[in-house]
């Protein structure tokens, strides 16, 4: 058995028997990935695997467990991109007037907006390459940046098969996706001031600001919106926060304590107050300040617990899919819709592999993590015992032995250790489980 770190920071540990690869997520949580080998005739087999991070004397115990979860992104039948079957007119247009989009409306068609999902990306990303393959293109960029509109008239067309999308939603997020430029990183304070002057030269021709800052037109667009010359930085005052209260209700014709979070102007919002950005008020004002005024109560456990069934009772394939609106209403301890889609976000990241499987099967698996949890949290039988040995330097090594099963037995573990040499039994449950997917 040997131990390799790549780049993407997952330990590989190798068996005689499988392949494994052990991954840690920014909570803390471990995965096991585990594809099963169906040669083998043993059911289960063992292995040895080391993760090492910073720890403290303090932060391990004898009770201390290691999770290890195994996800498997089941093939579900029923499951498929909305659209994919037909020829959708919306995908066939190209439209963005509000009459163009109420004609269709009018017609009955629908389309779906905001996020995309994995599995349309994932469908987009099919379609460009069933593309390049079959016109003998190496480079997407080729058609998207460089040949004329008449030359790629009917690549948007083509790649746009399958999703329930106008052809220009197609058209800008392949724009975002292939133009580095969007992924240049965080600006700097040389870049602020000078997109300050390419601003004042130029106006709002963000093409030229852009090629000029080596950025997309997009980018900076995004970023003068944000920007503000007299902006502060840091804990808000308690005159600020008062100021802010006070022109949120007074624009929205709402009392202290009213509970808003939709049909704000924060760009109106940004300029009454005076010291912060729009995005600045916006979070202060959705993320705390309204909640905290309107009497609002500390989020728990439970009402995690909570979130998770409430979105499997909706029975959605999509998280795109959810109304947040809906879902935040008689909540005390949700402080507003845009802080729960938040708050799901971090959620998710329990499972280490969130965005490689479908949202059914994540949402099975978060279901199945907090059982556990809640059971295994009250076993006084756990075969997985901690038994520590603590070096001099405040650092200890945990030698922990877990039986790992698909979606089941998914102890806790502290969020930081020292170096873990995990003895683990493995075992296959898939052939004795009609719950579990092949």
């Amino acid at each position: 058995m040997s131990t390799a770190e790549d780049e993407s920071g997952k330990v590989k540990v190798q068996s005689n028997r499988n392949a494994l690869t052990l991954t840690q997520d920014l909570d803390g949580n471990l995965i096991l990935h585990c594809p099963q080998n169906e040669s083998e005739q043993d059911q289960s087999f063992e292995v040895t695997m080391t993760a090492t991070t910073e720890v403290t004397e303090d932060d391990i115990s004898e009770d201390s467990i290691t999770q290890i979860q195994i996800l498997q992104n089941q093939q579900l039948a029923d499951i498929s991109p909305a659209g994919s079957d037909d020829v959708s007119a919306v995908s066939r247009a190209w439209f963005t007037s509000k009459e163009d989009k109420d004609s269709l409306t009018n017609k009955g068609h629908r389309w779906k907006q905001g996020m995309w999902s994995k599995e349309e990306i994932s469908i987009l990303m099919s379609n460009i390459e069933r593309y390049l393959k079959a016109h003998g293109i190496k480079d997407a960029t080729e058609i998207i940046f460089e040949m004329s509109k008449d030359e790629r008239k009917d690549f948007y067309r083509t790649i746009a098969w399958g999703l329930n999308r106008p052809l220009f939603a197609v058209y800008r997020r392949v724009l975002r996706m292939y133009d580095d430029r969007n992924h240049v990183g965080k600006y700097t304070h040389a870049e602020i001031a000078r997109l300050r002057e390419l601003r004042v030269k130029h106006g709002n021709d963000w093409a030229t600001i852009g090629a000029a800052l080596g950025r997309s037109a997009s980018s900076v667009k995004d970023r003068c919106r944000l920007m503000k010359e007299t902006c502060k930085t840091g804990k808000w005052t308690d005159e600020e926060e008062r100021r802010l209260a006070d022109v949120v209700h007074e624009l929205t014709g709402t009392e202290t304590g009213d509970i808003v979070t939709q049909g704000v102007s924060w760009a109106s919002v940004a300029e009454r107050v005076g010291t912060r950005s729009e995005k600045q008020c916006r979070s202060k004002w959705l993320n705390y300040l309204n909640w905290k005024q309107s009497g609002g109560t500390q989020w728990t456990k439970e009402d995690e617990i909570n979130l998770i069934l409430r979105i499997a009772e909706l029975g959605v394939l999509d998280e795109n899919d959810i109304n947040w609106d809906l879902m935040a209403e008689g909540w005390s301890s949700v402080r507003s819709p845009q802080w729960l889609r938040s708050k799901w976000w971090t959620v998710k990241r329990q499972i280490a592999n969130h965005k490689d499987v479908s949202f059914p099967v994540l949402i099975k698996g978060l279901r199945q993590l907090h059982e556990n949890q809640t059971t295994l949290l009250g076993d006084q039988d756990l075969e997985g015992k901690a038994d520590i040995q603590s070096p001099s330097g405040g650092s200890g090594v945990q030698h922990v032995q877990i039986r790992v099963a698909h979606l089941e037995e998914s102890p806790s573990l502290p969020n930081s250790m020292a170096a873990l040499q995990i003895p683990v039994q493995i075992t296959h449950l898939c052939k004795n489980d009609p719950e579990c997917g092949n």
